[in-house]
């Protein structure tokens, strides 16, 4: 009988073992990947937020993956949805506004050219 009961003892612990670490890590890993999912699909204009990177801004457009940060007056950057980390209280009236467009040739990279002309000296 000793040797029987071995096996099934051993097994037994093993189910036991694996129960506690799916309990303790991987359930809630998947509850937080969730959490995480529907607050980026969640994002909205004018949401204050902090990205992962510690940058602070205000959403003022978004697109699917992307979403553009205004951090200061006149200063917006660009950012993947992803890596917004925090949603903050409040929101900023102003970006709830439909934003105005800026002609392509003149927008690069978050930064509007501003017509350039030499002077004499």
């Amino acid at each position: 009988m000793n040797s029987l009961g071995s096996p099934v003892v051993t097994i037994l612990w093993f189910v036991v073992l694996i129960a506690i670490f799916w309990f303790l890590l991987l359930r809630p890993q998947r509850q937080e990947q969730k959490r995480r999912e529907e607050m980026i699909k969640s994002l909205q204009r004018g949401a204050r937020v902090v990205t992962m990177g510690g940058l602070h801004g205000t959403i003022v457009d978004l697109a699917e993956d992307t979403a553009i940060l205004r951090i200061a007056d006149k200063v917006e950057v660009t950012v993947s949805r992803s890596s917004v980390a925090q949603v903050m209280a409040g929101k900023d009236k102003k970006a709830t506004e439909p934003r105005a467009k800026t002609p392509k040739a003149d927008h690069i990279g978050g930064v509007t050219l501003e017509d350039e002309t030499p002077t004499d000296q």
